[in-house]
């Protein structure tokens, strides 16, 4: 019984470190609703990392349906089509335009209003309103959780904002099942690997940081230059932070 537990917290803590956040969580609340462990040493640290996932949100978190939806190529300049009217808007500056354009957004069908929150929350982070974006950017995911660029905006934000990377952990993971081609994504989940391994000093996270970049750098198109370059520049600092640490 204590040997069988044992593995169980090995497991999730395997599958935490690289990066399978969902299966984790889901193992260790079956553990710790159970109860058949409760008097194992570490059954407390278990309840200590559900309460940790459940308060960064992962009880409540949206689930995507099995519809197969129409995922955007990221563009060479890191852009998406779903962002164009912000961009148009802080081109012209035309509040009245703006307004008009999120009005029928919001008017429109779910897909639709599913955008303007997205592109409200990307306007938030623009105007330093934190805030405020995570509300915009929780209501995208929860109106279409099919959409990996939703989960993808939230946790680049979380990642570059110094969030939650559990929270963050758990929004890239959505991104990549959902658009599995992107190289972003992995990119994404490589930051958030290192933001954990910096603040934490826990080393575990360091091959699945390094295979998230190379993954990243393989799915790269040859127009991505910028996101290329980005990533060369990570792996450089990663490089330069293990001599000092190692």
């Amino acid at each position: 019984m204590i040997k069988q537990f044992d593995e169980l917290v090995q497991q999730i803590n395997e599958l935490f470190v690289n990066g399978s956040v969902k299966e984790s969580y889901q193992l260790a609340k079956n553990i710790v609703t159970d109860n058949a462990f409760a008097e194992h040493a570490a059954f407390a640290m278990i309840q200590q990392h559900v309460a940790l996932l459940e308060a960064n949100g992962y009880a409540n978190m949206p689930i995507p349906t099995g519809e197969k939806l129409k995922q955007n190529m990221e563009r060479a300049d890191g852009s998406y089509p779903e962002r164009d009217v912000l961009s148009a808007y802080t081109g012209s500056q035309d509040d009245e335009q703006f307004g008009k354009v999120m009005d029928e957004l919001l008017a429109g069908s779910i897909e639709a209003q599913a955008n303007a929150y997205y592109i409200m929350a990307e306007y938030f982070v623009l105007a330093k309103e934190h805030d405020k974006a995570n509300i915009q950017y929780a209501e995208a995911i929860k109106l279409q959780p099919n959409k990996a660029l939703y989960w993808g905006a939230f946790a680049q934000f979380l990642n570059r904002s110094e969030g939650s990377p559990y929270l963050a952990l758990r929004l890239i993971e959505e991104a990549i099942q959902l658009d599995s081609m992107n190289p972003r994504w992995y990119y994404i989940q490589g930051n958030i690997f290192f933001q954990l391994v910096a603040a934490t000093k826990n080393l575990s996270y360091l091959p699945a940081l390094e295979e998230a970049w190379e993954k990243a750098k393989k799915r790269c198109s040859a127009k991505q230059v910028m996101l290329k370059m980005d990533i060369a520049k990570s792996t450089d600092i990663l490089t330069q932070w293990k001599k000092q640490m190692l």
